[in-house]
């Protein structure tokens, strides 16, 4: 059984019995699935059991009493009101203040059955960011150059996240990569290349170069004990003749968030979306606008994971005509696109998707995916977070939703 903290607010008018007896129907309901620990305001110390943390709001007449002890709440709050005895009068009017104090949160009102949905959604988010803690991100080398409004403010992220950003030197990946002879990659080589559907461009010789790649990418990854990372792989090109297109796509697959270009909003985005849906991800660019009416547009970048796709062909990269990369094939399904960024994270934004093909066009990056999205293509155009963004399979719209607005962040507008 889950376990659950119900920091409850009531009026002095109120006996505590009274609370259990005036919302029996909703706490039966969270009772029967939740092991439950009722917290009272005094009983307040600024540490709390394990489990999600919420707020019973019993009665009217208690926002003062919220206010008083808003620094001892969780950073998003999540008020829970039946209706009964003001509640809702009283959470709507914390609510509002809350905003005004750049406080983040939201009341669950409606049916049991919906109350119920909602203590679900933000228990599951809970776990999702318990996930996130202590985790350590890697920046390998600085961002690309071009990458002008998507990095993050280390100390903000490890205060909202609690994650430690770790800046790792390039000339490690090459001291490394230099050090690791053909021989010892030809195995990972071999399954690769057997495991395309088709190879174009590159030689096996530039496979195994790739392969050295992620040899010395992974070892920094357990030296350094990173559990995601970011890569300003352009800069590698000049130093190793080949791209790290592979090395992303292979780390990511074993379930360590690689992203390209140093871009670290993105890169924190991809984490986010493994942690709330189990899933890998697909970082890329908004290549193309085909119909603003119908929001269809091409998303594309060289390297996905080869599990993440239904096939792959080994192609060599589009900018650079050289090294390894990744064309992933798609059979049409449900994704979702979202995007987490700001210095600070404090901006989101999710669609839901339908994947209606993959293309091939030569003036693209190599996997290249057609969606129609159910949001308008404005956002992109007036108020787009950056140029990355995240693919899933399948429709993770509201949850990562609910772990985003838990995180801080709010809807782009």
């Amino acid at each position: 059984m889950m376990k659950l903290n119900l920091i409850t607010f009531a009026s002095s008018l109120a006996s505590r019995e009274s609370i259990f007896t005036d919302h029996h129907e909703l706490l039966d309901a969270i009772n029967e699935k939740y092991e439950v620990r009722y917290i009272f305001p005094e009983e307040l110390d600024g540490t709390m059991a394990d489990g999600a943390t919420m707020v019973l709001v019993g009665s009217g007449g208690v926002e003062e009493m919220v206010k008083a002890n808003i620094d001892r709440l969780p950073p998003y709050v999540v008020l829970i009101a039946d209706g009964l005895k003001n509640s809702l009068a009283a959470s709507l009017e914390i609510l509002s203040w809350m905003r005004q104090n750049d406080r983040h949160g939201r009341v669950l009102h409606g049916p049991t059955s919906f109350i119920m949905q909602g203590i679900d959604d933000c228990a599951a988010a809970h776990d999702a960011i318990s996930q996130l803690q202590g985790k350590r991100v890697g920046v390998i080398g600085k961002p690309s150059g071009w990458l002008i409004a998507s990095n993050v403010d280390y100390a903000t992220m490890h205060e909202r996240w609690g994650i430690e950003m770790v800046d790792v030197p390039l000339d490690e990946v090459v001291t490394g990569y230099e050090a690791i002879g053909d021989d010892e990659v030809q195995n990972i080589t071999d399954e690769f290349i057997s495991k395309a559907v088709d190879v174009k461009e590159p030689s096996r010789d530039e496979v195994v170069k790739a392969m050295r790649l992620y040899r010395s990418i992974k070892a920094i990854v357990e030296r350094y004990r990173l559990n995601a990372f970011t890569l300003n792989c352009f800069d590698l090109i000049p130093t190793t003749h080949t791209t790290g297109c592979v090395a992303l796509a292979l780390l990511n697959q074993e379930g360590i968030p690689a992203g390209c270009e140093g871009d670290e909003q993105t890169l924190l985005t991809m984490l986010a979306v493994q942690a709330a849906t189990g899933e890998m991800t697909f970082m890329a660019n908004p290549s193309k606008i085909l119909d603003n009416a119908t929001h269809e547009m091409v998303f594309a970048h060289c390297t996905i994971a080869p599990a993440m796709t239904d096939r792959y062909i080994v192609r060599d990269h589009y900018e650079s005509l050289s090294g390894v990369a990744v064309e992933g094939i798609f059979d049409p399904m449900d994704v979702t696109v979202v995007k987490c960024g700001g210095r600070g994270m404090e901006l989101y934004f999710i669609s839901r998707a339908s994947l209606l093909q993959c293309t091939t066009n030569p003036n693209m990056c190599r996997t290249q995916l057609h969606l129609r999205l159910d949001e308008p293509l404005d956002y992109f155009l007036e108020r787009s977070i950056g140029n990355h963004h995240v693919i899933v399979r399948g429709d993770h719209k509201q949850c990562l939703e609910t772990v985003l607005r838990m995180l801080g962040a709010n809807a782009t507008t």
